[in-house]
């Protein structure tokens, strides 16, 4: 599948048109993976989204497995607009294969195309919203 319909799934990603996803997959980059291999370590600041394309990876926090990312799945979406520290060490479980967006060739492609940012906001505005709702704010 390619690099394109992976990323059109991507829920912050929702609103954009195909040209535009076109213009986030020609800035991401490929990234692969040994078993055991760590992707990002909790308490570093990220700097990079990143788009599960083969494989599996876990995800722990202070030391504790939380979960795992397969195939379609992503993590570090908020990485893209800030570098706050990392929430959860992420570790290939096996071979894996991800496509990686660094925050610098993000920040860079909306400079170009700021439809791109004003649909990111209105889509993560949308999820705070529902967020608030959830805890009755």
């Amino acid at each position: 599948m390619p690099h394109e319909e992976f990323l059109a799934r991507v829920p912050i990603f929702s609103a954009c048109t195909p040209e535009e996803i076109a213009a986030i997959a020609a800035v991401a980059q490929e990234s692969f993976f040994d078993a055991g291999q760590i992707v990002v370590t909790q308490g570093t600041p990220g700097q990079a989204f990143y788009l599960v394309m083969e494989g599996t990876v876990e995800y722990s926090r202070d030391g504790s497995v939380l979960g795992t990312f397969g195939p379609g799945e992503f993590f570090g979406e908020m990485s893209l607009l800030d570098e706050a520290p990392r929430s959860a060490t992420v570790r290939a479980t096996g071979q894996t294969w991800c496509l990686m967006l660094s925050s610098w060739d993000f920040k860079a492609l909306l400079m170009k195309k700021p439809e791109i940012a004003i649909k990111l906001l209105e889509v993560l505005s949308r999820r705070i919203r529902v967020s608030n709702e959830r805890v009755g704010l």
